[in-house]
């Protein structure tokens, strides 16, 4: 895949371009001649790029002053009044190639944007244009991954003591950064309460965060949440940080082999779409990519988890919550979902299964089928104008009961 490295070099003159406060808020069309896939912004959607000052909870980088990065779409013009909406990232991906993807009408920001919201996505630490502490080390990836960095950037496996750095991320940490950006949002545009969307290992992120702070969430968006687990731990480990690999490698080959194994229905995808996806991930990582055979990008490794299960779900999740999955989703099982349906204690839930769609329906032909379910869900509360119950919706879009 031809590489477009225009916006590499983006996210390091918004990085040089944010006020003394952190708060940089660079129109894209003013920061960018272009955009991920060479389009423009269109007149009527505006991008604004965004560092949110933080002081960080990981403890690979415990008590610095960072930025988190932050994307804003909305209407032009069109700031205040409209219901906020925060986008939350699974566990490999940054956040922009999901939610704004610049390829036909695949960019789910910019649809909400246009159907009255005013949309944010964030880059956890870790990902994208945020911060990723003690990363720049390849020797920090998990063991089994460091052949792909031979023989660059390593020029053999490395030696002892490695990983310099001997832990896991933590999930309190993502919860602290998300606090962060909502608390920053609600007083951005002066609302009590945003609305959360989230994918894969977002499901724990920003459910059981909106299991903590209900006060503060209006409805709850989950695409094929990850990692539910009923019985799972309420409180953290003993022992924090858990010893382990800091770091994990993104690759564009397993992605896409992994997602053909989800494929079952002919035409589930557009072929050029992957060029798109390739092309946003690796612009989002100007360090990893330059690794191995340049199609690598860096994440966290899965992070300590706990706060996901049945006390969150029945006791303390209060938003309206839809989740959604495609039927050929072996990502995010659909066992977990289901107990997690069966647990939340909010009157207002709703169970969609979406046919000839994988754990990366976002990107595939039905993926409208996920934008419009998210828009009638944050404004109505409901999903095919019900507030409660399962559905499946067919490869022709129909809706029926399960």
């Amino acid at each position: 895949m031809k590489r477009i490295g225009r916006l590499s070099v983006v996210v390091m003159l918004l990085t040089a371009l944010r006020t003394e406060t952190g708060i940089g808020q660079v129109p894209f069309e003013a920061a960018t001649t272009g955009t991920q896939s060479g389009l423009k912004d269109s007149r009527d959607i505006q991008t604004i790029d965004r560092f949110v000052p933080h002081v960080s909870t990981a403890d690979a980088n415990l008590g610095r002053h960072v930025e988190l990065f932050v994307r804003e779409r909305v209407h032009r013009g069109h700031h205040s009044n409209r219901p906020v909406v925060l986008m939350i990232q699974g566990a490999t991906t940054p956040a922009v190639p999901v939610f704004d993807l610049r390829f036909r009408n695949y960019s789910w920001m910019a649809f909400l944007a246009r159907a009255g919201f005013d949309v944010f996505t964030m880059d956890l630490h870790g990902y994208g244009a945020s911060p990723r502490p003690r990363m720049d080390d390849p020797c920090n990836t998990q063991k089994s991954q460091q052949y792909l960095l031979i023989p660059y950037p390593l020029s053999g496996p490395c030696p002892p003591p490695q990983p310099s750095y001997l832990f896991k991320m933590a999930i309190q940490s993502d919860w602290d950064e998300i606090d962060r950006v909502v608390d920053y949002l609600r007083d951005l545009r002066g609302v009590e309460k945003v609305n959360l969307i989230a994918w894969s290992r977002g499901g724990p992120r920003a459910g059981a965060y909106a299991a903590q702070h209900p006060e503060k969430v209006d409805k709850l968006f989950l695409y094929s949440p990850a990692v539910y687990n009923t019985a799972g731990p309420s409180g953290p480990p003993p022992i924090l940080p858990e010893p382990g690999f800091l770091m994990q490698l993104g690759s564009l080959a397993n992605t896409f082999s992994t997602w053909d194994g989800q494929v079952k229905c002919e035409n589930q995808f557009r072929p050029g779409i992957r060029d798109a996806i390739g092309t946003t991930i690796l612009d989002f990582d100007p360090v990893g990519s330059t690794w191995g055979d340049g199609t690598l990008w860096r994440a966290p490794l899965q992070n300590t988890l706990w706060g996901w299960n049945k006390v969150a779900a029945a006791l303390q999740i209060a938003a309206p919550t839809l989740i959604i999955r495609g039927e050929f989703d072996t990502q995010a099982p659909e066992p977990p979902q289901r107990d997690l349906f069966a647990d939340l204690g909010t009157d207002y839930k709703v169970f969609v299964k979406v046919a000839c769609a994988s754990h990366n329906l976002v990107w595939e032909n039905q993926h409208m089928i996920l934008l419009h379910a998210s828009e009638e869900w944050l404004r109505e509360g409901t999903f095919a104008e019900q507030s409660t119950g399962s559905y499946f919706v067919d490869a022709k879009g129909r809706v029926h009961p399960e």
